[in-house]
């Protein structure tokens, strides 16, 4: 049977290719939907914050069945993070940290099975009615884009990766 580190450094593999990918798809010349470069943001926090969990002593087995993870956790993850990196090396960590928060509520909504009540079922997957109005991911305007290219943003991307690491060693 596998350890509950196994597991942990196995979703941070995963991770980790995910956010590569996500990243790899932002870089090439050929538009990507970005629906589709969301969806592996959102596969790699999901997988991060599991990892996360797992070392934090979670059962893996309990984390098989839900994808509403990433709001409450990666928070937290970021927070490590920050602290390891170094506050005096994050230039305002504080809005960071606090930009990271709402980046991790909107990367949660990206998985369609997360819907916040209804509220909320867009998604970066499958298409869904909007009061009798079809509506596609390719064609969506997704609210976490434009938060990841601000410069809170961006830090919490390098964030995510240091993140990875630390929990892939």
């Amino acid at each position: 049977m596998s350890t509950a580190q196994e597991w942990a450094v196995g979703y941070a593999r995963q991770a980790h290719a995910d956010y590569q990918t996500y990243a790899w798809l932002h870089e090439i010349d050929n538009p990507v939907p970005e629906c589709h470069r969301l969806l592996f943001l959102q596969m790699c926090c999901e997988k991060l914050t599991k990892a996360h969990l797992c070392t934090a002593g979670t059962s893996p087995a309990d984390l098989q069945s839900s994808h509403a993870y990433t709001a409450k956790n990666l928070p937290i993850v970021i927070r490590q993070a920050i602290a390891a990196v170094g506050e005096n090396k994050i230039k305002n960590h504080g809005w960071v940290f606090e930009h990271s928060k709402h980046l991790a509520q909107e990367i949660e909504l990206l998985a369609p099975a997360v819907k916040r009540g209804g509220l909320r079922p867009d998604n970066c997957e499958y298409p869904w009615d909007d009061g009798g109005t079809l509506r596609v991911p390719i064609d969506w305007q997704f609210p976490s884009s434009a938060l990841l290219t601000s410069p809170a943003g961006r830090t919490f991307l390098k964030l995510i990766q240091h993140a990875i690491n630390q929990l892939m060693k």
